[in-house]
């Protein structure tokens, strides 16, 4: 009788563990699988964010929305270009250029930001930046594994 106790938790065990393993691949295929957002979803998307977490009103949504556009578009053909073939010289290069882009989205969203706001979206940059650190750093973690 513990025999088959045992053998069923184990089998039972060993289901759910698979079925845990088989859940992450899809959720990446998903993603994989979505069709890419035109630049006005994207745009959109982003306001959703900080109306969402800044308490935006809908003139700064409306202002937002346009620096968001402005800085995705002009950041589009330094995708593009990256995802070719360059040299490291050309990387710094497009890097360089992507944080002039978004120093300016920067700039133009603190005019219009109340101070409570820019307390939040400072706050919002720092986290991104850090979880941005955390990821390279189980990335370089995962790589020595």
């Amino acid at each position: 009788m513990n025999k088959i106790l045992f053998a069923t938790a184990l089998i039972l065990g060993l289901t759910v563990t698979l079925q845990a393993q088989k859940t992450t691949p899809s959720i990446q295929k998903e993603k994989q699988q979505q069709a890419p957002m035109t630049p006005e979803e994207r745009a959109k998307k982003n306001v959703k964010w900080a109306e969402k977490e800044l308490g935006l009103n809908s003139d700064q949504k409306s202002k937002w929305e346009a620096a968001a556009l402005e800085r995705i578009n002009a950041n589009a053909p330094l995708h593009e270009k990256i995802k070719g073939s360059t040299t490291p010289e050309e990387r710094k290069a497009i890097h360089a250029q992507a944080k002039i882009n978004n120093e300016k989205f920067n700039t133009s969203v603190e005019a219009f930001l109340t101070p409570d706001q820019k307390a939040k979206w400072t706050q919002a940059k720092e986290k991104r930046k850090q979880n941005q650190k955390d990821k390279r750093k189980d990335n370089i973690i995962d790589e020595q594994d």
